[in-house]
């Protein structure tokens, strides 16, 4: 339906047309039923006699009237209404039922499996506003937007402005059983905003009361989420962070925080990690409210998102970018600002670490696909900005604008900065009038290093050349950058090189030299005369944007006395290192594995811990020649058991060991273990099993082949909330059966009763994807592809994107014959396929081939 689909040419012709748009939105949530009504009156601005159209989709409009003249509410389709002969001051009024969601997308809707409760809350990013009311749904036509909410009596509502004293009204409603009045919740108008921006958040939630102190005076803020999960929602350090980070920004940006409240709300069967709806913030439950203990990855990552989610708040909706063209300088900035600041000032002072170790390696990764893109790319039209939410733009543009701070200076950086938000203020703006105002600041031209570092798609590989005399002294050191043949462009990189000796045990960085590597070859006369380093390290620290490949003495070293490396920046480098090069075809899989396993009972960064040990469960699926897969995941969960038992008890690294080898224990012995652990027979002395954790060990359980549906309904009866089921079903789908593999497909593709919330779908795929012998989904592998697209017409967006990501079956190389050739096909056969589907498949194909090359090095080292 192109209707559903704006384009870019189109956006810019209605922002030509259209301005000045005020909305009074009147939605009635009372109804139990599938839909709610919304009533929406727009006084806009156009060019006299011009005509244009406003958007509602997923919606019967029953009444349109446009300046007092009633039009055919026939005229909307496909998500549109026409409008003809405009004049300068124009009013409409759009109404009708609009559709509840369980995408996470629009008006999502959930209800509380526990007692009945219904819980709303909207996402509207990238285009969904047009779910939930008539709008010009595009971030260039900011609207101030005035919410009336009627909803039962017992619920709260939330919104972008402050929370109003409710209403009685006449009426009743039976919610969960119970009949409840009725209440109408008035906002006041907001400031000009995007409309994606807008938020509204009703249900029976509960809240931490808290403020905020800016340099304005005080703040209302709280802190919103179920009921049941109030002991859980930590609002007390979640309002300590955002105020640390409230402080910081108020003194860089020299702007005050530009809205008159700020809440944080954690919202069930999220899409995302959060959003910044201006001053009602969404955070998922799911993945950033814990029911148990969390690791310190997962409260590291949750100050993260508070202090990146706060950082939109003047950088994306004070001000905007003009189209989704600029996604990447929202996020990409936000991640590095909300990086920057939790370094800064949170507990969190290796945030850099944590950094490198996941969401910048997972940049390379997909910087080194077929569907790379430039950090600044084009967005033809929103279906486009699917694809654009990715570690391109977050992570890697977040270390472009690291390398920015640095280039110019943090002072020039910040200035800039500070000028772009007063001039735009309330505004939408460019990348380039953003460089603009940092080139001022720093009195330099920024063109050639946009066009290297914005411009030009491809991640870059740092590689050292060395020689010495015959008392080991360096004679020479150069660094090489290779460059992709698809993008053979180098870029300028500030590094430090570090050289690293080994004395009494650990690796001691024993001298370093600051270089500024261009082109091709960089020699590094400094290091002439120094001794040759036990351990070499080009990127130290980690202060540019490209992958690693070791020295042969760095890389016998590290296989020797990796276990001795003890700063944690350095474990995290060499750990990303080893495994770009394991994915590189350089170093075979079981190198990268035992590194992992002999440094991880020592790692000093919980992230680091997280991210490599699903690395090490990759490799061991999909790198390792077949033939070793059984023996080496065995012998990988017991070091993992063991490291469990010796690592300090109740510390952080024990609960991710744990966790670990819940993800590779894979024989019977290793499945009793686990259980033995969720029925209390054994401990893990220091650790807790929580209800979370219990899911945990009963996917492992599943994997191993020690449980079977009718157990794992057992565990879901005592756990009836919506993690609990959800958290089933995933189990379910892991079950190592081909039955079950079968059944959680269907369950996808062919469900009985329509499709299934999206967190139970992720659960579900992520569940039927997982198998410690990749090759019991080969039975699955004719249904998987040739109902692809089928499952995702069905659930297009960001959950069918998902999905398909998860359930393509790229792990089967080498146990299914021409799998890469399959995947050809259906590129093939598919060739009208949504462009983000035809991504997937893209992007999977280049997975096989990929590890078809590391299976090779796997089975060659094993042989030799």
């Amino acid at each position: 339906m192109p209707g559903m689909n704006l384009t870019k040419q189109e956006a810019a012709e209605r922002f030509a047309t259209v301005s000045h748009a005020r909305y009074a939105i009147d939605l009635d949530f009372s109804d139990p039923g599938r839909t709610f009504r919304s009533d929406t009156t727009v006084e806009f601005d156009a060019t006299p006699g011009a005509s244009t159209f406003i958007e509602a989709a997923w919606a019967d409009i029953d009444a349109i009237e446009l300046n007092g003249e009633p039009l055919d509410p026939a005229l909307h389709v496909e998500g549109r209404i026409p409008l003809e002969g405009l004049k300068e001051h124009n009013t409409l009024r759009v109404a009708g039922a609009f559709g509840y969601r369980n995408d996470g997308q629009g008006i999502h809707r959930f209800v509380d499996p526990a007692d009945g409760e219904v819980y709303l809350y909207s996402q509207f990013a990238a285009n969904d506003t047009r779910a939930a009311f008539a709008c010009f749904d595009q971030p260039d036509i900011k609207g101030e937007f005035t919410f009336t909410v009627t909803v039962p009596d017992h619920w709260a509502v939330i919104s972008n402005s402050p929370t109003p004293e409710p209403e009685p009204v006449d009426g009743t409603v039976t919610v969960a059983g119970v009949e409840h009045g009725l209440a109408r919740w008035s906002f006041g108008p907001t400031v000009p905003i995007p409309s994606y921006g807008a938020a509204v958040v009703a249900g029976p939630y509960a809240y931490h009361e808290g403020v905020l102190h800016g340099t304005d005076g005080e703040i209302p803020a709280r802190v919103y989420g179920r009921p049941s999960l109030e002991q859980h929602f930590d609002g007390d350090r979640v309002l300590e962070d955002t105020q640390a980070g409230l402080e910081l920004y108020e003194r860089v940006f020299q702007t005050p925080y530009p809205y008159e409240k700020y809440d944080q709300i954690y919202v069930p069967q999220y899409n995302l990690g959060a959003m910044e709806n201006i001053g009602c913030v969404t955070i998922s439950e799911d993945r950033l409210l814990f029911r148990g203990r969390a690791t310190a990855a997962e409260l590291e990552f949750r100050t993260v998102v508070v202090l990146h989610e706060l950082a939109h708040m003047w950088f994306g909706n004070l001000v905007t970018m003009k189209w989704w063209d600029d996604l990447w300088l929202n996020e990409s900035f936000a991640e590095f600002i909300g990086t920057w600041a939790a370094a800064e000032v949170s507990e969190w002072k290796d945030a850099w670490v944590t950094f490198a170790a996941d969401r910048k390696s997972v940049a390379y990764v997909q910087d080194q696909l077929p569907t790379t893109h430039a950090i600044v790319t084009e967005v033809p039209d929103t279906e486009a900005t699917v694809s654009a939410f990715d570690m391109i733009t977050y992570a890697k543009g977040a270390s472009a604008l690291k390398q920015l701070a640095e280039f110019v200076g943090e002072d020039a950086f910040f200035g800039g900065v500070a000028s772009y938000l007063q001039r735009y203020h309330h505004g939408n703006a460019t990348l380039a009038e953003f460089l603009a105002e940092v080139e001022t600041a720093a009195e330099s031209r920024l063109d050639s290093w946009a066009e290297v570092w914005l411009e030009t798609p491809g991640v870059t590989t740092l590689r050292p050349i060395i020689a010495t005399d015959d008392a080991g002294a360096l004679t020479r050191l150069a660094v090489a950058e290779d460059v992709p043949a698809e993008h053979p462009v180098h870029r300028p990189h500030g590094v430090e090189i570090a050289g690293y000796e080994l004395s009494e045990g650990t690796f001691v960085r024993s001298w370093t030299v600051p270089a500024t590597l261009d082109g091709p070859l960089t020699e590094v006369p400094e290091a002439a005369g120094r001794p040759r380093p036990d351990l070499l390290l080009v990127n130290d620290r980690d202060l540019t944007y490209a992958k690693l490949h070791l020295d042969d003495v760095s890389l016998a070293n590290l296989e020797a006395h990796i276990a001795h490396v003890d700063d944690a920046m350095a474990q995290a480098t060499v750990l990303d290192a080893l495994w770009h090069m394991t994915r590189d075809g350089s170093l075979a899989a079981q190198r990268y594995i035992d590194a992992v396993l002999s440094v991880a009972p020592r790692l000093l960064n919980s992230a680091t811990a997280e991210s490599h040990l699903e690395l090490m469960v990759v490799a061991l699926r999909r790198y390792l020649a077949p033939e070793h897969v059984a023996e080496i995941t065995e012998a990988a969960a017991e070091r993992l058991w063991h490291a469990v038992g010796e690592a300090e008890h109740g510390s952080d690294i024990q609960l991710q060991l744990l966790k670990g080898y819940a993800q590779v224990a894979s024989t019977t012995e290793q499945g009793l273990r686990l259980r033995a652990l969720v029925e209390g027979t054994a401990e893990v002395a220091g650790l807790d099993i929580d209800s979370d954790l219990t899911w945990d060990l009963l996917g492992g359980l599943a994997a191993a082949g020690g449980i079977d549906v009718e157990e794992i309904d057992h565990y879901a009866s005592r756990d009836v909330s919506a993690a609990g089921q959800r958290r089933a079903a995933g189990v379910r789908a892991a079950i190592a059966s081909p039955e079950a593999k079968q059944a959680a497909w269907d369950a996808l593709v062919r469900p009985a009763d329509g499709p299934a919330i999206n967190a139970v779908q992720f659960q579900m795929a992520a569940g039927l994807a997982r198998a410690v012998d990749p090759a019991l989904l080969a039975p699955l592998v004719e249904d998987l592809l040739g109902s692809l697209r089928e499952y995702y017409d069905a659930n297009a967006g960001f959950v069918g994107v998902r999905v398909a990501r998860l359930v393509l079956p790229v792990n089967l190389v080498g146990r299914v014959d021409g799998l890469a050739g399959r995947l050809e096909q259906w590129l093939a056969d598919h060739h009208d396929a949504p462009s983000v589907l035809r991504k997937v498949v893209v992007e999977g194909l280049d997975h096989v081939r990929r590890a078809q090359i590391a299976q090779t090095t796997s089975r060659m080292a094993a042989a030799s």
